[in-house]
């Protein structure tokens, strides 16, 4: 890792269309992520989703657009002599990886079969990344409709050398303060792996009916703002519940989800804390904020209201991304997006959210 490079906290890969009909077991090859070709439009099938329309916008894309999504990348970001060259172009020096269409993975109802399509693509992501764990950081996927299985992924892929596994950012039916999941905090508290929760990633289907229509009804942009609110829920319950009180080495990050709400949030609960404590339980003896600050993390790539509220937040607990290569992140202008954002921010409090903190959190010191 050179000085000067940033860290990207948030980076995807693009499975290859393949992945997960070679490596998944006979029995659910014929289920697994594909694309189909309907009345000549391009979709994307993912077992519990509606299907996803990619091809409307193609007539619409810049030239600047096509240099992002792996427009530009067939290999779709596992070619990585390509990949270091646009991290060198783009002023990164190591990586945070999340996959593209495997954020979707938690939205089928059969947990074996969500754990068969993660472990495809664990399997695989160690393969490609790990010869390199100074330039990357795979992120495992881990489903959690059946705790016991997730246990077991979560110390197999310990096992391997990962350093990170994401989990659903929220789970409707049984959301994290309910005690089953006891068992699964304990067991990432015992390997040490840094819990991720991935924006757009929710386990049940929440993409608009209008997605890639001719004639939508604003859903599209309703669905990115809404998804990235859900940062907020796992977060909370994970401070209200008790759980990072009693799982104290236990370290997570909300990821792609921006982050001018935190400084709200984090005062809101500690208010309340204040004056509802008659009423809350379970007690606590820190205060919500002094939870997050000492195990929690939140990245962000183009967010100077996350910058703003520093004076409240602090800076150590900020993590910089540039949500490589997708449409919304900061790729391949990283470099101006951060001078300008970080205007005004002090130097050592720069370095802190653009590499300090991801090079300690991730052992890429």
């Amino acid at each position: 890792m050179t000085k000067e490079g940033m860290i990207s906290a948030d980076s995807h890969v693009q499975e290859p269309a393949t992945l997960y009909r070679e490596r998944v077991p006979k029995r659910y090859r014929e289920r697994t992520p594909h694309f189909e070709t309907r009345e000549g439009a391009r979709f994307l099938i993912v077992e519990g989703k509606k299907p996803r329309r990619l091809d409307i916008a193609e007539a619409r894309l810049s030239e600047e657009d096509r240099e992002r999504e792996f427009r530009s990348d067939r290999s779709g970001g596992t070619d990585i002599a390509l990949r270091l060259a646009d991290q060198e172009r783009d002023g990164i020096s190591a990586e945070v990886i999340y996959p593209n269409h495997g954020l979707a993975l938690y939205n089928s109802p059969d947990p074996q079969y969500q754990m068969a399509v993660a472990q495809a693509y664990n399997d695989w992501a160690h393969e490609l990344f790990a010869p390199r764990r100074e330039r990357f950081v795979p992120i495992g996927i881990v489903p959690m409709g059946d705790v016991a299985l997730a246990i077991a992924e979560v110390e197999r892929l310990a096992k391997l050398g990962y350093r990170s596994i994401k989990i659903p950012i929220m789970m409707a039916r049984r959301p994290y303060n309910h005690p089953d999941y006891e068992p699964f905090w304990s067991a990432v508290e015992d390997t040490g792996l840094v819990l991720s929760l991935h924006a757009f990633a929710n386990s049940e289907d929440t993409y608009p009916e209008d997605w890639g229509t001719e004639e939508g009804r604003g859903g599209a942009l309703a669905f990115m703002a809404f998804s990235m609110a859900e940062g907020i829920n796992p977060l909370t319950l994970f401070i209200t519940s008790g759980m990072l009180a009693r799982h104290p080495r236990l370290r997570f990050v909300i990821v792609e989800c921006d982050g001018g709400w935190l400084a709200w949030l984090l005062n809101v609960l500690d208010q309340q804390v204040k004056k509802k404590h008659m009423w809350i339980r379970p007690q606590l003896e820190l205060l919500p904020s002094e939870y997050f600050r000492r195990q929690g993390f939140v990245t962000f790539s183009d967010d100077p209201v996350a910058l703003h509220n520093l004076g409240f937040t602090g800076a150590e607990r900020l993590l910089w991304g540039s949500d490589y290569p997708h449409d919304e992140g900061t790729f391949p202008h990283s470099r101006a997006v951060v001078e300008r954002i970080f205007a005004g921010v002090s130097a050592a409090d720069r370095r802190r959210i653009t590499r300090e903190n991801s090079a300690r959190l991730y052992g890429l010191e």
